[in-house]
């Protein structure tokens, strides 16, 4: 297996104000952690170059990112004020530039052949960025602009985007809202009390891309159980009918049990159960290529671990036990909620319904192991 890390040094140059939970930190302790174990010399490692300004307007305004660069320009040492959580310093642009860039490196790496997987650890996220608007941390949405990328230049075509990050991810859900070229599926917290208030069950898509955005909301308390279950007993049969050419996710851990950030109780081992659940899906339908993405993540203590076990898993060395807890009866309900919603849409014909995928055939579950 053949894992690759995208990192670069400027990432660290990025600063929101003080005591801001989206941190340089958190991709320092996580380098420190890595070489501490050895585990960069099990990966390739990417020092990424910056995206073109061309590769960003696939997915934002000129005006936007125009926007973002002039405010940058003038920070001069002093903070720029996008809103009460998002801030822009003199290296922002170039920083976000960078991350845009970082994604697009592995994309790259993964659709060439060059690597079997890669993880982007990149910061600043970009989930929330929507065409015209920064906001949640978030200046340009990474992951999206690398899809848009290897669509207008690698002959990609059809992309599965998987988020597991606590908040709904906003601005990718804008970019592929009426997309059907990106099946794009998120599990997330409640949004009906928690940031960005999007990412409701009923928002399906539009137009051409009704049915190919899927949003899980599951409330606070929600852990590895509920996570593996929606995977398992909707995602994988779905995804199987989608026939992506290549999976990418938008990895954000502040969903872990542990990060303040959220409530949702997401352990170690359910990401590496997630991790490898992709990866027997990519092996199965679109020769292995998987790229992940960082996106949120806030526990500096915990925060490194957790990068160390899905790059482990990444790499064929961590083999992750069973998830632990029962399922949720919230869960079953969406699930069930879910599926209504999809059916009197009469969308998805052609995709089992939720309990129909221990009646598929063994061929279509078989899942070849990594």
């Amino acid at each position: 297996m053949k894992t690759g890390i995208v990192y670069h040094d400027d990432y660290l140059k990025h600063r929101q104000v003080e005591h801001h939970p989206e941190c340089p930190e958190r991709l320092e302790t996580t380098l420190e952690y890595f070489l501490k174990t050895g585990l960069t010399d099990q990966v390739e490692m990417i020092n990424p170059g910056p995206a073109a300004v061309e590769a960003l307007t696939r997915v934002h305004s000129k005006e936007h990112v125009e926007y973002i660069r002039c405010r940058s320009s003038q920070g001069k040492g002093k903070f720029s004020v996008i809103d009460s959580d998002t801030y822009i310093c003199s290296e922002t642009y170039d920083v976000a530039l960078l991350a845009a860039g970082g994604v697009i490196a592995a994309g790259e790496a993964v659709w060439k052949g060059e690597l079997d997987n890669c993880f982007a650890l990149v910061r600043p996220p970009g989930h929330h960025a929507s065409m015209n608007q920064a906001t949640g941390f978030c200046y340009f949405d990474n992951t999206a602009v690398m899809i848009k990328h290897l669509q207008a230049n690698q002959g990609l075509k059809k992309v599965f985007l998987f988020d597991w990050d606590a908040h709904a991810p906003n601005g990718t859900m804008g970019t592929f809202y009426s997309d059907p070229s990106v099946l794009n599926m998120s599990i997330h917290q409640d949004p009906r009390s928690f940031y960005p208030g999007h990412g409701f069950v009923d928002q399906i898509g539009e137009g051409a891309g009704k049915g190919y955005t899927i949003n899980f909301p599951v409330p606070g308390g929600s852990g590895d159980a509920d996570f593996i279950h929606f995977i398992d007993e909707f995602v994988m049969a779905r995804v199987k009918k989608f026939k992506p050419d290549m999976i990418a996710v938008s990895a954000g851990q502040d969903s872990h049990r542990d990060d303040l950030i959220s409530q949702l109780q997401v352990t170690d081992n359910g990401y590496a159960l997630m991790t490898r659940r992709f990866m027997e899906l990519a092996d199965e339908l679109c020769g292995g290529k998987l790229v992940l993405a960082l996106e949120g993540g806030y526990n500096l203590k915990t925060l490194p671990i957790t990068h160390h076990t899905i790059t482990s898993t990444l790499l064929g060395v961590n083999d992750p036990e069973p998830a632990g807890g029962e399922v949720l009866d919230s869960t079953r309900q969406m699930m069930s909620e879910l599926r209504n919603k999809l059916k009197a849409s009469t969308i998805w014909p052609e995709a089992p319904e939720y309990g129909e995928s221990a009646d598929l055939e063994e061929g279509d579950r078989r899942c070849t192991p990594p």
